[in-house]
């Protein structure tokens, strides 16, 4: 500087310059950091020892040159920059990209550097000073590392060559400052897979390169002048390429290579070979990774190839190194598919958590037994899987049986195990119901008949005939409470016959409207032309009318009921046979029921309804009648969404025989038509004594016995009978075994059989005229005049 002819350059002598120039210039002069500062209209260039390297060739001929001319390549990027600072304001950058033509061409440079303005005496901007540094190694230095890193981030998952190819076309598609195009070849030239990283260079695998001149180390070759090459990051195609070879598992034989555009910008003295090694060994590494899990797929497969059951092996990563071929049997993934990918892929969702604290006690040394998981399977399916666990070295070793068959069984054991238990808790409450029925039955008995004959004898006195019709029609009502509890017991006996369930609804239909009310909607969607199905019709009108009149209490603020009739077959029901059925339904929209009171409905004397407002033994009853025709009773409920119950029964394709030319039975007097000598056998005296007094009553000659035994002496005895009334349920010797031994003895004498069943129990198989208790004297006349012809 001291030498420099500064009166040529407008500055006129040192002596002479402002201390607005002379003080920052002694600062400048003396720092060692990289410093230069512009003076004066066009900004006049000082620069201090530091800042040579920047400036290279063009030093010292610079020295005094307007900033213009010094930075000429660069100076329209910054102008604006320049542009603030003579307003007085300063302005910072960040490693600013300049492509610098500091050593005869334009270099890629980086550099973080600060305007400030310097005021000259007037107060005036008339000066700028730069303080900069110049970050260009480490700019692009953390570029390549990162290109590394990234590379080898995708390349760990990768498990085919496939898989390797694609993680580099990415990784190099986004590095293209260092490689403005990039090709990829693996394998020799007789089977060679070629990519391009970018799309503007696919072209380029057209063109033939000297790819095994680079097996001595990496080649850089010219690139010709006519040929378009793309230009990646910069404004200009590259002019130089750099062919390098990707080792293979010796180091020396070559199993591909990559060809890379070189930046047409890059330092000229730069050895970008070593970047283009490291690049070239994470592939060979990744290849050989490749190559390793292939011959340890196939070493997995000759070895588990005839495993019936899944055998794996994975990583405390949770990765899956290889599983056997049972995996594709079992599970459905084809193993390539397995391999390399983290189990969460194939564990369901709701395992995964589990699955992963066993697969940690697993990895640090503990050996799992029967761990249980589900399993995804391709198809969408869930199986369940128990494994066994061991470990060697970094890998857990997993041995995993598939227990779905013995899941579904246990599930399916214990639903039959709570249905058996339901099962035998209803027959055992049908067989106390049954018995509670039958002796119910023989106290109504008794108290009717002794009822009815009291009624004879007060005919004059109308009070209290009246309170006797009262007492009757009480005992009455708990008579068909009975039948109510024979229903559920499913121990009444019925009157089958075909009939149409659309035809016994429409009989109904008037009842059912007055039932209901108004203040409820009634549809009906009945099918015609369904089947018939054998029923006894009574039962069901009463079945029907039970449903209708619990859905109208369903709907306390009116709604709407829906009575249907359809058909529907059944396969694959575990209560049900194949088959078609006659489908009764009643839909209400009403406050339905919960889970509980659901499971709940069908047994007997539950109910919902506050006491003294229904018995509970409405779908009892129902539920006792579908069973004992063969059907079933379904019943699907929410609270607050309605209710549906379904009555199923049997399609039959029998018709109802035209019925016989009306008989009429023979006029039943007051009083009998002839005096008839009566045996009455019950072992229960106060049944006895009611049956003997309505015999009595009508004229007859009545005789006691409270035994079979003690009958059977009568009439061994020689005491000639025109008809023998006896019980069924008696101790000892029952009444159907009372009329086998007598007619033995009398083969012509008539037998007529009471019960308070009525439906004899099985193996009571009597062709016996029967009269269900409890009964009045005109049923009992009725059916003594039927066997005797009066």
């Amino acid at each position: 500087m001291a030498g420099h002819d500064w009166a040529s350059s407008g500055l006129g002598a040192p002596e002479s310059w402002p201390d607005g120039l002379k003080i920052p210039l002694r600062m400048l002069l003396t720092s060692r950091f990289e410093m230069w500062l512009g003076w004066g209209e066009d900004l006049r260039f000082f620069y201090n020892d530091a800042y040579i390297p920047t400036l290279g060739v063009k030093h010292p001929s610079m020295l005094g040159k307007p900033f213009r001319e010094v930075w000429a390549e660069v100076y329209d990027e910054v102008a604006e920059q320049v542009a603030r600072v003579r307003q007085g304001e300063s302005t910072w950058n960040e490693a600013l990209l300049l492509l610098l033509e500091r050593r005869g061409y334009p270099e890629e440079t980086y550099h973080s550097f600060s305007y400030s303005p310097l005021h000259g005496p007037a107060g005036s901007v008339d000066g700028m000073l730069c303080i900069v540094s110049e970050v260009t190694e480490r700019v692009i230095s953390e570029r390549r590392l990162d290109t590394l890193r990234m590379l080898a981030a995708e390349l760990v998952g990768a498990s085919t060559p496939d898989a390797v190819c694609e993680a580099v076309a990415r990784i190099l598609g986004i590095n293209r400052r260092d490689f403005p195009f990039s090709l990829l070849y693996i394998g020799t030239s007789h089977e060679r897979t070629a990519v391009a990283c970018t799309e503007d260079a696919e072209e380029l695998l057209h063109q033939p390169w000297r790819l095994e001149a680079s097996s001595g180390g990496p080649v850089t070759v010219e690139l010709p002048a006519g040929t378009a090459y793309p230009t990646g990051a910069w404004a200009i195609a590259p002019r130089q390429a750099l062919i390098v070879a990707i080792p293979g598992a010796d180091g020396e034989t070559p199993v591909g290579h990559l060809v890379l555009g070189l930046n047409p910008h890059r330092r000229r003295d730069e050895d970008v070979a070593d970047l283009a090694r490291l690049l070239a060994g994470q592939i060979s590494g990744a290849l050989a990774n490749v190559a390793a899990l292939a011959t340890e797929r196939q070493r997995a497969d000759r070895v588990w190839a005839h495993s019936r059951d899944l055998l794996v092996t994975v990583g405390a990563d949770g990765i899956y190194r290889s599983v056997s071929p049972a995996w594709t049997r079992i599970l459905g993934h084809a193993t390539d598919q397995v391999v390399g990918h983290h189990l969460d892929e194939f564990v369901l969702p709701e395992d995964r958590q589990d699955t992963a604290g066993a697969l940690s006690r697993a990895a640090a040394g503990a050996d799992l037994t029967s761990f249980e998981n589900r399993y995804r399977t391709a198809t969408g399916e869930v199986r369940w899987i128990s494994w066994h666990t061991a470990r060697e070295g970094d890998l857990v070793y997993g041995y995993g049986r598939d227990i779905t068959e013995q899941k579904l069984n246990a599930q399916a054991l214990a639903s039959a195990e709570q249905a058996l238990r339901q099962f035998q808790k209803m027959e055992m409450i049908g067989q106390l119901t049954g018995g509670v029925a039958h002796d119910f039955n023989n106290l109504l008995m008794a108290i009717i008949a002794n009822l009815d004959l009291l009624k004879r004898q007060v005919e004059d006195d109308p009070k209290t005939a009246r309170l006797i019709d009262g007492a009757i029609k009480g005992a009455n009502r708990g008579a068909s409470l009975t039948q109510r509890l024979l229903a559920f017991a499913r121990r009444q006996d019925l009157d089958l016959n075909p009939a149409n369930v659309t035809t016994l609804v429409r009989g109904v239909a008037d009842l059912i409207t007055k039932s209901i009310g108004p203040e409820i909607e009634l549809r009906y969607q009945l099918d015609g032309a369904i089947p018939h199905a054998l029923v006894d019709a009574n039962q069901a009108e009463l079945a029907l009318l039970n449903l209708v009149v619990n859905a109208r209490d369903a709907l306390p603020n009116g709604g709407c009921v829906t009575i249907a009739t359809d058909r529907i077959d059944i396969a694959g029901d575990a209560h049900l046979p194949d088959g078609s059925y006659v489908r009764l339904s009643v839909i209400d929209d009403g406050i339905g029921m919960d889970e509980e009171t659901l499971a709940r409905a069908t047994e007997p004397f539950f109910s919902t309804k506050e006491l003294g407002k229904g018995t509970g033994l409405g779908l009892s009853m129902i539920h006792g009648l579908a069973i004992q025709l063969g059907g079933a009773l379904r019943l699907s409920s929410r609270a607050g969404e309605g209710t549906r119950a379904e009555l199923l029964l049997p399609a039959t394709e029998e018709r109802r025989p035209v019925p016989p030319t009306l008989q009429i039975e023979p006029r039943v007097d007051a009083e009998a038509a002839t005096r008839r000598s009566i045996l009455v056998v019950d072992d229960d005296p106060l049944i006895a004594m009611s049956t003997v007094a309505l015999l009595e009553d009508l004229g007859h000659v009545v005789t006691e016995a409270n035994s079979a035994a003690e009958a059977l002496g009568l009439v061994e005895g020689g005491d000639r009978f025109d008809l023998v009334v006896t019980d069924y349920s008696m101790p000892k010797m029952n009444g159907g075994q009372l009329a086998l031994a007598l007619r033995q003895m009398r083969p012509d004498l008539p037998i007529l059989l009471a019960s308070g069943y009525a439906d004899l129990p099985p193996g009571a198989d009597i062709d016996l005229p029967r009269l269900a208790k409890p009964y009045d004297q005109k049923q009992l006349q009725r059916e003594i005049a039927k066997l005797l012809g009066s």
